[in-house]
């Protein structure tokens, strides 16, 4: 009966589905679920512009699709970079800090995409860093060292997927390889360096570098009109590689995650983590109209821990946020204000450039209105620092900021804290449980019906 062969198929285990054509793997670098938490925390009773819905296309895609949660220690440490995070998820091996594309015994192991060329298969890597960085590089080359950006650069020319962009020009155009663009040209690259140049190209294979290093951060893009976000360099790489009848695999970075929470900077990270779910919301779309195509989200590592918490306030603090409205109890203890969404929004610069200048003024010139005018102007509303201790002491007066908004962050480096990973589209299904991050590849190998032994040799 037809009902019979229904249930049948809602059953079907995945080795008998028909294998995805596509792969759609998004990496938030330093995306720790806390800081998934951050942004749709956000979106519900922040009020944020950008989610009248109140809802983001990250917590859609946790609705919808599989989740599981995954380790991702190193051959030898507790605690990964992203090297190692991106080496061992793009090749299935065990690696260490600092290599790219090798085993801890440093013998250079084939990538993700790598396997996936020799299957016929477009490729393609998008990034807002740049793109001979750690988290591109481990999909891309092979080498001892992170570092060596020079060579990383000339095997990402040698291996030529069909789309490459991101920021990095310097590294394929000075010393060693001040000739490696036009070599990129002669074997065929159409090579593009602004937005209205990425926007005219309509088949690859395409090089496009839009900084001379990292790409500028989010929360000061408004300042680069003629830099594509990331969602448009996706959009683009989406458009090219589709062409394939084969099938493609695309490796899509949010890479200054990371970044802004190093720096501990608030709103720049919720900047950051606005253009990681623009992309979702555009990969999520495509899968849907793509039933063949498979989308994962992951991050290599955590990255800051940052959270709001409460305050237990002296008196001086508790009369300033009752004077200011702001929600206490006890008197004395502060548990956040929804408010302070809308602040973190209004950032126009990110915070860590902001230190380093501070930081180069001699004292005398460090003067507290100084210092404030030039908070204002960076966060885009007023701030008032009157109450700061030690205004000399730059690091600690963003330290106090966070403290003002009821942020803490645990670290400035990366944890050893357990990841979300999640699978939406076809054979989602693979994704759940607990794992490691040697074991995302095998899985995806699932997924395209892949054997080890064609695909390893």
């Amino acid at each position: 009966m037809w009902w019979v062969l229904l249930i049948g198929l809602m059953v079907m285990p995945a080795a008998a589905q028909p294998p995805v054509k596509n792969i759609i793997w998004v990496i938030g670098d330093g995306l720790g679920p806390e800081l998934m938490g951050f942004l749709m925390q956000g979106a519900r009773v922040g009020a944020l512009a950008q989610y009248p819905a109140k809802t983001t296309a990250l917590e859609q895609l946790l609705q919808d699709g599989t989740q599981g949660m995954f380790f991702n220690h190193t051959h030898g440490s507790i605690v990964t970079d992203s090297a190692a995070a991106a080496t061992q998820m793009a090749t299935g091996a065990w690696s260490l800090p600092d290599r790219i594309g090798v085993d801890d015994e440093g013998r250079s192991v084939p990538t993700l995409l790598e396997l996936a060329r020799k299957q016929g298969k477009a490729i393609g890597v998008v990034t807002d860093s740049y793109v001979t960085d750690a988290t591109p590089a481990g999909f891309t080359a092979h080498v001892l060292s992170r570092r060596q950006k020079a060579e990383i650069a000339r095997q990402q020319v040698a291996l030529a997927p069909e789309v490459l962009l991101g920021g990095g020009k310097t590294y394929f155009s000075a010393g060693e390889n001040k000739n490696l663009l036009a070599k990129a040209r002669k074997q065929g690259y159409q090579t593009v360096y602004n937005k209205k140049s990425l926007a005219a190209i309509h088949a690859g294979p395409v090089l496009g570098l839009f900084a001379d290093k990292n790409l500028p951060m989010a929360v000061e893009m408004h300042n680069y009109p003629n830099v594509p976000t990331l969602a448009e360099m996706t959009q683009k790489a989406l458009e090219i590689l589709a062409q394939d009848p084969d099938g493609f695999i695309l490796v899509v970075e949010a890479g200054k995650i990371d970044w802004a929470a190093h720096a501990n900077d608030a709103g720049g990270t919720l900047a950051e983590l606005n253009v990681l779910d623009e992309t979702l919301s555009l990969v999520r779309t495509y899968a849907d109209s793509h039933p063949d195509t498979l989308v994962y989200l992951n991050a290599d590592h955590d990255t800051g821990l940052g959270a709001f918490v409460y305050q237990v306030l002296n008196k001086e603090r508790a009369a300033r946020k009752t004077e200011q409205g702001e929600v206490l109890y006890d008197g004395k203890t502060y548990y956040g204000s929804f408010d302070t969404y809308a602040l973190l929004q209004k950032q126009r610069r990110c915070l860590y450039y902001l230190e380093e200048e501070l930081k180069k003024l001699p004292p005398e010139k460090l003067t507290p209105s100084l210092v404030q005018k030039r908070l204002r102007a960076a966060l885009g509303y007023p701030v008032d620092i009157t109450a700061f201790d030690n205004l000399q002491d730059v690091p600690g007066i963003f330290k106090q900021l966070n403290t003002q908004y009821g942020l803490a962050w645990a670290t400035q480096t990366h944890s050893s804290a357990m990841l979300l990973g999640v699978a939406y589209g076809a054979h989602q299904e693979l994704f759940k449980g607990v794992y490691h991050n040697t074991e995302i590849l095998p899985r995806l190998k699932t997924a395209l019906g892949w054997s080890e032994e064609i695909h390893d040799n």
